[in-house]
């Protein structure tokens, strides 16, 4: 009932609810209004439209300060059901819902939720664990007036960019503008997250999980009392491998060429070989063999030296990047292994010789392996 005893508010699964559809067993409710004439009949019925949702709303409660309490799955929260509070405006209608956060709210149902504004004592129901049972009742004191202080409530969902499925066990982190940390969190099974922050101030919010790039926004919070949805992606960067391997289709690595009669590296090879550095200071428990290849435009014996030169220039290049030298063996097989017919004798133009000018990235260390082929 509100205050003045004019309007009932209750949760039902009607038709016209948002939540409603009739070939459900379990459709979801709304909140509804129904207006309480003076002899004590109900007059108009209203679907509180501007705080349902898809998902379910039920418990209501309304305080003496003109509060509306419910309980949402379909509103941005910590899972399952969270408590939500929307001010009730002179004409009936309902501000924004606001997350209340935690303690109240929980990664597990949290819901029921009834205060005395007089005393600022309260209760609301849980399944939370630490519980006696399934479902259990709490009771807490309210230390502060939800009208009279302004912060925002911040929620998210944490997700994998390639999938869109969200992330469990990743964490989420709000710094401040001194980059200083305000309250982390990891995430459970459904990705979900919410911070309680301050008014009109600038935020970060960030998420970090092992072999996933991290994802991060910046925002400035709102001068009133509101929510912010903020959702992040990661991108998994790690690549299934496996001994024997070449990299170059993995990583989308162009072959590394070399000029006509030469072993420097050239500087589109050093962006090609950019990848293979990242690869290997992500995987650091691999080794590489370097191959490299020659055309078959000199003696064959030159273009043994010469292709184990570009072997070990690759594999200097790599070294001098960090990469430990016991992780990378290299070796030059001259004009043995030619992509195409254009051997000994054979007319080609100096495009088709230069795809025989190229090396190879074989990984190994993996496991148990025999000599790759």
């Amino acid at each position: 009932m509100s205050p003045d005893g004019k309007y009932l508010y209750f949760a039902s699964d009607m038709p016209g609810s948002i939540g409603y559809d009739s070939n459900d067993e379990f459709t979801k409710s709304d909140l509804w209004v129904a207006s309480i004439n003076e002899d004590g009949s109900f007059g108009e019925i209203r679907n509180l439209t501007e705080i349902n949702t898809e998902g379910r709303e039920s418990f209501p409660f309304v305080s003496k300060k003109g509060i509306l309490y419910f309980a949402s799955t379909g509103h941005q929260g910590l899972g399952g059901l969270d408590i939500f509070a929307s001010s009730i405006n002179p004409d009936g209608t309902l501000s924004l819902p606001i997350n209340i956060g935690k303690p109240a709210n929980t990664e597990d149902d949290d819901f029921a939720f009834i205060i005395n504004d007089d005393t600022n004592m309260g209760y609301f129901s849980s399944n939370r664990p630490g519980g006696q049972g399934d479902d259990d009742i709490y009771r807490f004191v309210q230390l502060e007036d939800l009208k009279d202080t302004c912060e925002i409530i911040l929620t998210g969902t944490v997700t994998d960019e390639k999938t869109g499925l969200p992330m469990d066990k990743a964490t989420v982190m709000v710094m401040d503008a001194n980059n200083n940390k305000v309250d982390q969190l990891i995430t459970k099974a459904n990705g979900k997250y919410v911070f309680k922050l301050e008014c009109g101030k600038q935020y970060f919010v960030r998420t970090e999980k092992e072999d996933y790039s991290s994802d991060e926004d910046l925002f400035t919070t709102p001068t009133q009392s509101d929510f912010l949805d903020v959702p992040l992606a990661m991108v998994n960067e790690k690549i299934p491998v496996v001994d024997c391997d070449d990299i170059a289709p993995l990583l989308n690595i162009k072959d590394i060429y070399f000029d006509f009669d030469r072993f420097n590296i050239r500087p589109d090879a050093a962006l090609e070989l950019s990848k293979i550095l990242a690869f290997m200071e992500l995987y650091p428990q691999t080794s590489v063999e370097i191959r490299s290849h020659t055309d078959s435009r000199a003696p064959d014996t030159y273009n043994d030296v010469l292709s184990e030169k570009r072997a070990q220039s690759t594999r200097k290049w790599l070294i001098e990047k960090g990469i430990n030298p016991s992780r990378l063996t290299a070796k030059g097989y001259g004009e043995r292994q030619l992509v195409n017919n254009c051997s000994n004798g054979v007319d080609c133009t100096p495009e088709e010789h230069q795809l025989n000018r190229r090396s190879e990235f074989i990984v190994t260390g993996l496991g148990q392996y025999s000599d790759c082929d």
